[in-house]
């Protein structure tokens, strides 16, 4: 613990982590549901990539106050599992399930969830050793969809879309500050 952390705010972080697991809204494939029941339990929804996203701040931020890096193993495991499954295809690059075509049939929230989880992400890998394997497989990842958006859902005016393999479709500010949250994040892994 440092000047700046107050131990309330620290214990209640870690009381609502205890709480989050429990409930098993982290499915059975390392993916965060979008919602509990009324039991307070998972109630098996869509899988949104924001979902998986705020939890890997949650975590990482977690795992720093408390030296917990068990906070990180699992949190890598979302990620590992979102590389898998909530991914097109073709490159292995993000897509939301509202993505049901090349046209998507997303909401002004659901444009934006794509750049909250790579935000987060970069965060996470920021955290990891230069040294240590995951940062470099995730970085290069991170990579993959940056460089989808730049060759394949951008304008000639610059400005970048929906969906990440293209072609640009659906140009909103959700969707432009999507593209930037996932530039940005992996700037700052790769910045010298």
């Amino acid at each position: 613990q440092n000047d700046n952390q107050n131990p309330t705010y620290l214990e209640w972080a870690k009381r609502e982590w205890a709480w989050f697991e429990s409930t098993g809204i982290i499915n059975s494939n390392h993916l965060i549901n979008d919602g509990l029941d009324n039991n307070c339990k998972n109630n098996g929804q869509t899988t949104w990539t924001y979902n998986q996203g705020v939890i890997l701040g949650g975590l990482t931020y977690l795992a720093r106050a408390t030296n917990n890096d068990s906070l990180l193993t699992i949190a890598l495991n979302i990620v590992e599992s979102v590389s898998n499954t909530l991914v097109y295809t073709e490159g292995g690059v993000l897509r939301e399930p509202c993505e049901v075509n090349k046209f998507g049939s997303c909401d002004n929230d659901q444009t934006q969830f794509k750049g909250v989880f790579t935000r987060y992400l970069g965060i996470l890998l920021n955290e990891l050793s230069s040294d240590n394997p995951a940062r470099s497989k995730y970085t290069t990842w991170l990579s993959t969809n940056a460089d989808s958006i730049w060759k394949k859902d951008r304008t000639d005016t610059n400005n970048c879309g929906l969906i990440w393999i293209g072609p640009p479709y659906i140009l909103t500010g959700t969707t432009q500050t999507s593209a930037l949250d996932c530039f940005n994040a992996l700037y700052l892994l790769t910045k010298v």
